[in-house]
This record gives structure tokens, sequence and C-alpha cells, in this order.
């Protein structure tokens, strides 16, 4: 796959309340990158992320999520670091559960394809479609 020496590179933070949902993307992404860090909230994701921002190179986050949601938490990362790669995960598809600061809004169900083409096309990475 295109792509796939930067993204064994990788770190990632996702955060998802969703446990099967979290548990599959993160077994997913876990045989693709480098590291994930799961969190279950935004405050989960935040604190994460606070403790390891010099590491981590992506942000997957989920929009609805108890304690502090994901735009909450988007908001606070991009104090910190107002260039940090984001991608949300939404079951909705309106202006209210996606964001102009995030480099991609994927709408759930999460196409893992589409997931990894959003983590190269945030970390700079030029696809090319392979004509079929």
């Amino acid at each position: 796959m295109m792509g796939e020496s930067v993204l064994k590179t990788l770190k990632v933070l996702y955060a998802e309340d969703d446990d099967y949902i979290r548990t599959l993307v993160a077994r997913f992404l876990r045989r693709r990158v480098a590291k994930v860090y799961e969190a279950v909230n935004g405050k989960e994701g935040l604190d994460i992320y606070i403790d390891n921002k010099d590491e981590i190179d992506i942000v997957i986050t989920d929009i609805q999520m108890p304690v502090m949601s994901g735009m909450v938490m988007i908001e606070e990362i991009l104090k910190i670091d107002g260039k940090q790669p984001i991608i949300i995960t939404t079951g909705y598809n309106d202006e209210h559960h996606t964001s102009d600061k995030a480099c991609r809004n994927i709408i759930k169900p999460i196409d893992n394809n589409k997931l990894l083409e959003g983590v190269l096309f945030c970390m700079g990475v030029k696809l090319e479609r392979v004509k079929t």
C-alpha cells in the first residue's frame, strides 16, 4: 500500500467511547502504525495528549462522548498545538458533528481504507489513485 512506510512510523491518539468500535478500529490501526493510544472519552484523550504531545502525530476522535466531548477535546488540543492533525469520526452528517478545524471528517461506519487515506492525507502524503 502507498504510504505504508509512513504509517509504520506514526503514533495515533484514538478517542472513542463505544468499546466495540474502539476495539475494532484500534486493532486495525495497531497492525499499521507504530503506536495507538486509546481513550474512552475526551477528558482521557486530552490527558493522554498532554502527557504524550511530543510523540502523538495524529488524533482521531469521536464527537459524542461522555465526560468531555470530542469537540471540547479538539479545542483544548489545538490550544496546545494549533497545527495538530485531527480526524473526526462521527455517526452524524451535520455541521454540529463535524468541524473545519479537523483535517478530515469521516462518517461512521468507518471505512478502514478511507481512514488510512485520511491519516496519510492529514500527514501530507500525496496519494495516487490506481486506475482499475
